[in-house]
């Protein structure tokens, strides 16, 4: 089993894989929150995904805000700049994970709202695809869409009653994306700008399928 895990780019959290399974025991999946929120609220994450062989790696976004933190400046402000900030960052503690051992092949990106766009964001910058993308409701950009992009596998969800993103406009854009990619498996739920347990289980099962 790997020992502690830990960044220098980031703050976070290591929770260990509790078994190897049938993996090679070098999967871990970086977690990635929303806007304002903390590491903290993820805690539970890995005992209610319950698959074996997966380390998480529980970040905290680089910017301050309230009580928590975010990824990137939300309108009137500037999202750009704080997203190519953050993916570089991300870029970064990947290339830290690369030295202890992880291969990009090995390395899930799992996040939520802002969390799930600087997934997707940094995606678009690796040549390597990584074992996979997790976006949960998610807000998608596609001014930094490239004309192609590596074969990571990638799971969304969002809720249809999402009073943040809207789900027609990340709909729309996720077929973009997919005609680039067509490992992308979708799932829309009867909820709004969260994730429940329906959306785990859901994601249990693809994850199963790609460990």
């Amino acid at each position: 089993m790997k020992e502690e895990i830990h960044v220098s780019t980031l703050t976070s959290l290591h929770i260990p894989m509790v078994s190897k399974g049938h993996t090679n025991g070098q999967k871990i999946m970086i977690v990635m929150h929303g806007l304002g929120d903390s590491l903290d609220s993820y805690r539970p994450l890995a005992k209610e995904i319950n698959v074996t062989g997966l380390h998480y790696l529980l970040v905290n976004a680089p910017r301050p805000y309230f009580f928590g933190h975010s990824w990137y400046d939300i309108p009137p402000g500037n999202p750009r700049d704080g997203i190519d900030e953050s993916v570089k960052t991300l870029q970064r503690t990947i290339s830290e994970l690369n030295d202890q051992g992880f291969k990009n092949e090995d390395i899930f990106l799992l996040g939520f709202s802002q969390g799930g766009c600087i997934a997707m964001e940094t995606l678009y910058s690796l040549k390597e695809p990584l074992a996979g993308i997790v976006a949960l409701s998610p807000r998608l950009y596609l001014e930094k869409l490239p004309s192609s992009i590596n074969k990571t596998p990638i799971f969304m969800a969002h809720g249809k009653a999402d009073e943040a993103i809207n789900f027609n406009e990340t709909f729309s854009n996720m077929n973009e994306i997919k005609k680039l990619n067509s490992d992308l498996e979708f799932h829309a739920y009867d909820y709004g700008h969260t994730f429940d347990i329906d959306t785990i289980m859901d994601l249990r099962v693809w994850l199963n399928n790609h460990l």
